[in-house]
């Protein structure tokens, strides 16, 4: 059986036009012709097609193409030239290297995230990558939308074991002298902030930046195509090509020096952070609801205890004592007053009403002797009651006129008497039930109660070791978004005004026990029960944990619906291109016979 070759891989990565398909084009001549005047005469040869324009010292624009048409590219201006990723392979007699060509990042038109998929799903038939170059302008002086998040997008999605297998790669370099121009400044600053160290040393700045030029490709373009290429300008294109052949195959050589980045690594981080993004907002409310439904229940605890002490209040308070008037006979009449202001109304024994004559004006009164009759107003001769003997017949005690005063022959004893008190009865019977009701619903809900308590403790341990997971395996630290949305949830009921403060205060602490829960699990020694130890978080326990959140009993289902992966049409076979010629060493000089197959 045939041993199999060792194998190295190359992934290109930037935005759109930046130069690297055009790049792996230059390759595909620079191991087929020995020098550019080789190349001249007998080429170009292109593994995808091309486009140049040219403009001639009299100011006329020509457009060239080179290559067959291809489906995968495209060569409109703004549109991500290469739509999909694909791999050319350099076949050496002991080795090939594998070229993976990539759409732009950035400014594409197409999502990100889509070509990122893409990518990711493609390096999935590799084992290892040993350079992942990030190509870049050498001109750029100011921060752009690409250079800041483009790049920080793409370091992102690598594994930290990755940094080492980073190459930056400047295309169009004969601008800048073939040197990094403006952009080092910037790609330092970023790398600074990023505490990646590539390029503090010369020997590591050395190592890690390469600078090519494709203006040969263009020279080589024109020249088949008929134009006239001065003689200046033909100096300038060989120059690029022996700049380009140099610094490409020095790249080749710094990869068979390194070791490779295991792809399953960057691939499974990824998986994992694709769960962690899109379950870190359900996961929160789903905390959030727990919450609510354990401050539901917990409130019915309270309110049945409450209920209960006010059934034993209600039970002690069940009869009423009503006080009750009863006539008594005296032997001498006496004056009371009518008038409104001066009698009052309370119940006899059968709890009728009767009215009291409180206000006494004269006792005894003898003016019965006369003829006064009891219990009869307006009596004339009441005028000679000693009190009522008055110019305007009002009554000197109570300035009431004196019709409004009469004889009674009786006084009013008052008693108590101890009756049903019928409403506190009524209230008891509610209550009692009530309370029977929470009751029956705690008993029925008390198991619940217990199991949501560990539902809602495992979903937060799960989402600390999500993110400490991502904190410590990816190259830039994990963006919390699980915190990032219990902020937006305390910005949201902050809007509300000032009646939420209760709730505000319950976020701020889902908050701080959360943020204190994942500083104390970094502290956890790797052989603990739930292994939640930073450092030992693999990417395989997070799909497990993953796993076990799809079992949990009443939240489970939901959480799978979130985070389980969507179902992705299959993907089509990646096409390769092949093609062979020998790289040059600092030691070898080139010999090669080519042969294309697809």
């Amino acid at each position: 059986m045939e041993e199999r070759k060792k194998e190295y891989t190359i992934l290109l990565l930037g935005e759109t036009g930046v130069g690297k398909s055009t790049w792996i084009n230059g390759i595909r001549n620079y191991v087929e012709y020995e020098t550019f005047q080789q190349a001249l005469s007998e080429g170009p040869e292109c593994l995808m097609p091309a486009r140049f324009t040219d403009t001639s010292d009299a100011g006329v624009r020509t457009e060239v193409r080179l290559g067959e048409q291809d489906d995968n590219e495209c060569l409109e201006p703004g549109m991500s030239g290469t739509k999909s990723p694909r791999t050319y392979v350099l076949e050496q007699e002991d080795y090939n290297i594998n070229l993976i060509d990539t759409p732009g990042i950035g400014h594409t038109g197409l999502e990100d995230t889509i070509n990122l998929d893409a990518i990711l799903s493609h390096l999935s038939g590799f084992k290892e990558i040993h350079a992942i170059c990030i190509f870049l302008w050498p001109d750029k002086s100011r921060l752009t939308t690409w250079f800041e998040d483009g790049i920080k997008e793409l370091l992102h999605h690598l594994h930290k074991d990755a940094v080492q297998n980073l190459k930056f790669c400047f295309s169009k370099a004969r601008t800048t002298d073939y040197g990094p121009g403006k952009t080092l400044n910037l790609l330092k600053g970023l790398l600074n902030e990023l505490k990646i160290d590539l390029l503090e040393t010369e020997n590591s700045f050395e190592r890690n930046t390469f600078y090519f030029d494709n203006e040969a490709l263009k020279g080589l373009s024109l020249k088949k195509s008929g134009i006239e290429v001065t003689e200046e300008k033909e100096k300038l294109y060989e120059e690029s090509w022996d700049q380009s052949v140099q610094e490409t195959f020095r790249l080749f050589g710094e990869i068979r020096e390194l070791k490779g980045h295991s792809t399953e690594r960057t691939i499974s981080l990824n998986r994992a952070r694709k769960s962690i993004v899109k379950i870190s907002k359900p996961l929160a409310e789903i905390t959030e609801k727990i919450d609510l439904t354990i401050k539901r229940l917990n409130g019915l605890r309270k309110e049945a205890d409450d209920l209960d002490l006010e059934t034993k209040e209600l039970s002690s308070d069940l009869y009423l004592t009503v006080p009750y008037v009863k006539k008594k006979e005296i032997e001498r009449p006496k004056t009371v007053c009518t008038h409104k202001e001066c009698v009052t109304k309370k119940p006899n024994e059968r709890g009728k009403t009767k009215v009291c004559y409180e206000q006494v004006c004269c006792n005894p009164c003898y003016l019965d002797y006369i003829g006064v009759s009891p219990e009869a107003t307006n009596d004339w001769r009441l005028r000679f009651c000693w009190n009522m003997y008055t110019l305007s017949g009002n009554c000197s005690r109570c300035h009431h006129s004196y019709k409004d005063h009469m004889h009674i022959t009786y006084d009013y004893e008052t008693f108590e008497k101890t009756i049903p008190n019928e409403e506190n009865r009524e209230l008891l019977q509610q209550k009692k039930s009530l309370f029977q009701k929470n009751i029956d619903t705690l008993e029925k809900q008390g198991a619940l109660l217990d199991e949501l308590k560990h539902e809602r403790d495992y979903i937060n341990m799960a989402i600390v070791n999500f993110g400490n997971f991502l904190e410590n395996n990816s190259i830039l630290p994990y963006n919390d978004s699980y915190v990032e949305h219990i902020k937006l949830l305390i910005r949201n009921e902050e809007l509300k005004g000032e009646g939420n403060h209760g709730e505000i205060k319950r976020l701020q602490k889902l908050k701080q026990e959360y943020e204190q829960k994942r500083h104390e699990i970094k502290e956890v020694p790797v052989n603990t029960e739930h292994n939640t130890n930073a450092d030992g978080m693999t990417a395989e326990k997070i799909f497990e944990i993953e796993a076990n959140l799809y079992k949990l009993k009443h939240y489970g289902g939901l959480i799978k619906s979130f985070l389980e992966h969507e179902k992705h049409e299959p993907q089509q076979e990646s096409i390769v291109k092949r093609f062979i010629g020998k790289v040059l060493s600092n030691t070898t000089s080139r010999q090669s016979v080519l042969q294309i197959s697809i």
